[in-house]
């Protein structure tokens, strides 16, 4: 079982045996319809005149997720308080009978999840996968227990929700035209400069969210304001600051142009917006990104100038602060309860009902998190070091995955102090749903695991993670060949190097073609170790200074999973490779 059981198994020497017809007494009929489906793969059919049964029954004095199972030889009670736990309980009965090939011991199973968020994140604006694919992902995670889907659908790159409030989000936002590093032009699906992108409808993003319930799972929608949102401003250039037009980005990184802080129509707009969105998500939490937010356009703003000194700020992080606790008073005001990235609590000042979600804190010193979470606030934990998708499993193995407690920026902190965990999957260098699935499983398995089990062993989870993997009906992807999940030594250290060069070559080359296309540039936060770019310090640094900036770089990277001879012999690498670039 992924994940294993944390709680109690205790067996007795007899089996069930699900025959070829069973039936259900209780239980909510969207969820018998996926066990259903499930077992089919078993041979087995629910039928009404079945003397087995499957009956379901209510606990109210168990936690909303806990879920106890009673298995004799001709029935199987299923124990909770909520349809949560029933379709909990549910997962484990299947993953039972496929291991078993529909036999399992007889006993009694009390088991209940570590963290209450176990979550997955999909990018799919910087490239648009299809609901059909969506679906998929959502089906796997739920059958290793996950229970929420933060769905990332507006960026730079693109605005993926039907608009009938503002058409424009569809005609311009929805669609960008392809750069010639873009993935989906390097492997051939499209040419530079095609038109790219596309939308979910209003039916199709209600079918998402009904197919996910069935299976326990909330969809969190994202916003990312105030930056990151350049497909939007593309439409409605006017609340930006300057005004002046814009295009919804085809290159990758952090882009300049955010919404106008200090215009009051801003806000009347994403209230608007905001509406038609929520109206289609019933869950109570929504996202509003707040993360990798540019401050220069703000500083070069009157509007902007005049609330910094109306407020009497003393920095500019503080004009996001308040840029933020006006969107989180505007969701508020629908009923929901915001979540940030962690960038927004900088300040210390934003509204203390905003749950925030940790992924990490750039630059050094100490953090600023911590004293959030001494404040009491609620973290959701996306360690970008342990849980992000968009590394190689060289780069970040599961054990590093696996090994996680709960700490921002290496300080650890209390389990009650965390919402729970969750997963990242960007897409930015994936155009395709089957490499989509190879960089996002079998990750998965030790992302639940996590969320799931307080006490954890690597090498018996690998052992379970190898043998799930083999069983089919539990596998809806098709992940990563097991040979490359567990990748080691040498080879390892070679694959990171190259991914290093290889990503940095890739925004180097794409933020300058950018500019040879008529592009706006602008782009920041892309700067690579051995990158020529005036912005870059490394341009001007000392052989002897350059050297402990890749080393630094690539330490941010491999620190905690490699040791320091291992970091070295990777910055060897990339000097090297660097020099002969050079020479």
């Amino acid at each position: 079982m992924i994940p294993a059981i944390n709680g109690t198994f205790k067996q007795t020497s007899e089996t069930f045996t699900l025959p070829e017809t069973y039936r259900t007494e209780g239980g909510r009929e969207d969820i018998l319809s996926v066990f259903a489906a499930r077992v089919q793969s078993l041979g087995t059919a629910p039928s009404a005149s079945a003397d087995t049964v499957l009956r379901f029954s209510q606990d109210a004095s168990l936690p909303e997720e806990a879920y106890r199972l009673n298995i004799s030889p001709s029935e199987i009670t299923l124990t909770a308080a909520s349809d949560r736990g029933h379709i909990l309980a549910l997962t484990t009965l299947f993953q039972l009978l496929t291991d078993g090939n529909g036999t399992i011991p007889c006993g009694t199973i009390e088991d209940a999840p570590r963290f209450h968020h176990r979550a997955f994140m999909l990018d799919v604006c910087r490239h648009f996968f299809p609901v059909e694919e969506v679906k998929k992902i959502i089906d796997q995670a739920s059958l290793l227990k996950m229970n929420r889907f933060h769905w990332h659908l507006s960026d730079d790159q693109g605005y993926r929700i039907e608009s009938k409030a503002f058409p424009r989000l569809n005609e311009i936002s929805s669609w960008r035209k392809l750069a010639r590093l873009d993935p989906m032009v390097t492997s051939g699906q499209a040419a530079h400069g095609d038109t790219y992108g596309g939308f979910y409808t209003f039916d199709e993003i209600r079918d998402v969210v009904a197919f996910a319930a069935a299976r326990g799972i909330e969809v969190i929608p994202e916003i990312d304001l105030p930056g990151h949102s350049s497909a939007v401003l593309a439409a409605f250039p006017q609340y930006t600051c300057s005004g002046e037009p814009l295009q919804v980005r085809n290159t990758f990184g952090v882009h300049e142009r955010i919404w106008c802080a200090g215009n009051e129509e801003t806000y009347a707009f994403l209230d608007q917006l905001l509406t038609e969105v929520t109206s289609l998500f019933p869950s109570p939490l929504f996202h509003i990104g707040g993360d990798e937010a540019p401050k220069a356009a703000w500083k070069a703003c009157p509007r902007c100038q005049a609330l910094y000194a109306a407020k009497g700020f003393t920095n500019w992080e503080q004009v996001q602060t308040e840029f933020m606790n006006r969107v989180i008073g505007i969701l508020e005001g629908k009923g929901k309860t915001p979540i940030v990235w962690n960038d927004s609590v900088a300040t210390g000042a934003l509204d203390a009902r905003a749950l925030t979600q940790y992924w990490a804190e750039m630059g050094p010193g100490e953090s600023y998190v911590l004293p959030e979470v001494q404040k009491g606030r609620k973290m959701i934990l996306s360690n970008a070091d342990q849980f992000y998708c968009t590394d190689s499993y060289a780069a970040l193995p599961l054990r590093a995955t696996l090994s996680f407690e709960p700490n921002v920026k290496g300080n650890p902190i209390p389990d009650e102090s965390v919402e729970g965990i969750e997963t990242a999957m960007w897409v930015e260098w994936i155009a395709s749903c089957e490499d989509l699935e190879k960089q996002l499983y079998p990750r998965m398995l030790a992302v639940a695991e996590c969320a799931w089990c307080k006490e954890k062993n690597t090498d018996e989870f690998m052992s379970r993670a190898q043998k799930y993997l083999s069983l089919p009906a539990l596998n809806i992807l098709t992940g990563e060949s097991w040979d490359k999940v567990t990748i080691s030594g040498d080879a390892a250290l070679n694959e990171i190097a190259m991914s290093l060069m290889m990503l940095g070559a890739r925004y180097r080359a794409m933020s300058d073609a950018e500019k040879e296309d008529g592009g706006e540039g602008g782009m920041v936060g892309a700067v690579t170790p051995d990158s020529d770019k005036a912005d870059n310090p490394t341009a001007h640094a000392s052989p002897k200074q350059m050297i402990a900036m890749i080393r630094a770089h690539v330490a941010g990277k491999m620190s905690g999973v490699y040791s320091e001879a291992d970091i070295d012999k990777v910055t060897g690498i990339i000097l090297q490779a660097s020099a002969r670039r050079h020479s």
